[in-house]
């Protein structure tokens, strides 16, 4: 489907384009890992200051030319496979909180555990409005020299949807989670074909790309694809107005695409720039479910399309502490947008709140029916001979009605969204049924997917065994016990 709202005219977009363009190719970005320079040195670019790159035109230009339009993200089989740049925007759950949210026995933010990584990851595979998935959580008892091992391992193991790896933090770390994911696809060939795993990679600070961009060195030659995600925050780290922060992102974005394509052309590249809100100046915090959140989100995607780059609207996060119905406003806002924008991949879009530091199982329940609610309203109105129904109207006596008609029974399923959660009844059913407000419907729906959750396996157990061996290996080279890891 065509987008069908555009908050940039064309000339608009191309100012910005142009802004950045000139951002590159006269500032340039500071580039700290030495791996990363030299392959901009050896390329033949200009580096002012030992660490700051200039990046042309013509060299920008060389490497959207070979970056892909448009690709297939393989699931565990075909009905997983996840296309973007096709017109179709996909959604994916969050990533990363360190904190679960618990209503019952009461309201707490405890850290989380193992428990909830599991969970969270069968809760992820179990609802089908996020077509991309992943662990969601940080567990905190789990040292962080293997935790790379463990997301990509749960991620490849215990789902069957593409899923995101973990990021480069070191060439050691990259490697390793490299080799896990070579393990789980069956050799790197395979790994190039599948697309399966997608690695984020994100700025350390305005303009200035740190440790993360090793990843790109090390996983583009596997064709990875690359999620770039600048934290673009109006007031802090990008300036305040909305036309400024989309050029300093934009240039943020281009620089590490163009660097993900000299290593390796063709690799994917995924224009993912909206990570991020504004700084409240009131509270001198970085805040996420904001107006110009869904307004950014609308107009980056606008600008990476203009760049020939598939889209990843990194949105979705709530300020809220809890899944309430500040939650919920601030989520469709910042999902609804960028999906009407043609966004081909909104990513963070379940069960992050509290400036993306919580999880909760309800709210991503909540999402998994706000996505729901956004697609239905993104793929707007057919209209056709059948859905006119104009003989059906002419037939239709005066003060008549459809009720009954066989064109409402042939076309009502498909016209009519049918959910799972929302509370549709009269008070006096709802009332003798619990008087249950949302976030407790979505608790027992939870409860009730989890419950139901069937073991998964999301590669063949050869494939498996050989990532557990490998896994087992490096955690006991860390003194680290291997078998909760391994579920």
């Amino acid at each position: 489907m065509k987008p069908v709202l555009s908050v940039l005219s064309d000339s608009e977009i191309e100012v910005i384009c142009n802004a950045a363009r000139l951002i590159l190719s006269k500032k340039g970005l500071r580039f700290v890992d030495p791996e990363v320079l030299d392959v901009f040195r050896r390329n033949g670019f200009e580096i002012a200051d030992g660490n700051v790159v200039h990046i042309a035109s013509d060299q920008l230009e060389s490497a959207l030319r070979t970056a892909p339009k448009r690709f297939v993200r393989r699931g565990a089989s075909v009905d997983r496979d996840v296309a973007l740049g096709t017109g179709v925007t996909h959604f994916a759950v969050g990533s990363l909180p360190i904190f679960v949210v618990e209503r019952k026995p009461a309201v707490r933010r405890r850290p989380a555990e193992l428990g909830d990584l599991k969970r969270f990851t069968q809760l992820s595979e179990a609802l089908d409005a996020f077509t991309i998935g992943n662990p969601v959580v940080q567990p905190q008892e789990i040292p962080e020299k293997v935790m790379h091992l463990l997301w990509n391992r749960t991620g490849s193991v215990r789902m069957t949807k593409p899923v995101c790896c973990w990021y480069g933090t070191s060439r050691e770390t990259s490697e390793e989670g490299l080799e896990v994911l070579r393990l789980a696809a069956g050799g790197l060939e395979q790994l190039r074909a599948q697309k399966r795993w997608a690695i984020t990679v994100c700025p350390d600070s305005a303009l200035q790309w740190g440790k993360s961009a090793i990843g790109v060195v090390v996983m583009a030659p596997a064709e990875v694809p690359v999620e770039v995600l600048p934290m673009p925050f109006q007031g802090s780290t990008h300036p305040v107005t909305m036309a400024g922060a989309l050029v300093q992102s934009a240039a943020e974005v281009l620089g590490v695409v163009v660097l993900t394509q000299l290593v390796r052309p063709g690799c994917p590249v995924l224009y993912a720039a909206s990570y991020g809100g504004i700084m409240d100046m009131a509270m001198g915090t970085h805040v996420f479910g904001t107006p110009e959140s869904a307004l950014f989100g609308a107009a980056s995607t606008a600008v990476g399309r203009a760049f020939g780059l598939p889209t990843d609207m990194m949105q979705g996060i709530s300020d809220s502490k809890l899944p309430d119905a500040q939650a919920a406003m601030e989520k469709a806002m910042v999902l609804l947008m960028p999906a009407l924008a043609g966004a081909d991949c909104i990513t963070q879009a379940g069960a992050l709140l509290d400036f993306a530091l919580s999880a909760s199982y309800e709210q991503l329940v909540i999402d998994s029916e706000i996505v729901h609610y956004v697609q239905k309203i993104v793929r707007g109105v057919l209209v056709d001979e059948a859905t006119l129904a104009q003989q059906e109207i002419m037939n239709l006596p005066f003060g008549g009605h459809f009720i009954d008609s066989p064109h409402t029974l042939q076309h009502f399923k498909k016209e009519l969204y049918f959910t799972k959660l929302m509370d549709r009844h009269p008070w006096q059913i709802w009332e003798a049924g619990g008087a249950r407000d949302l976030a407790e419907r979505a608790h027992l729906r939870a409860e009730e997917l989890l419950a139901q959750a069937k073991p998964v396996q999301g590669i063949p157990r050869e494939r498996q065994e050989a990532v557990d061996t490998f896994v087992a290996e490096i955690c006991r080279k860390h003194g680290v016990d291997p078998e909760p890891l391994l579920f």
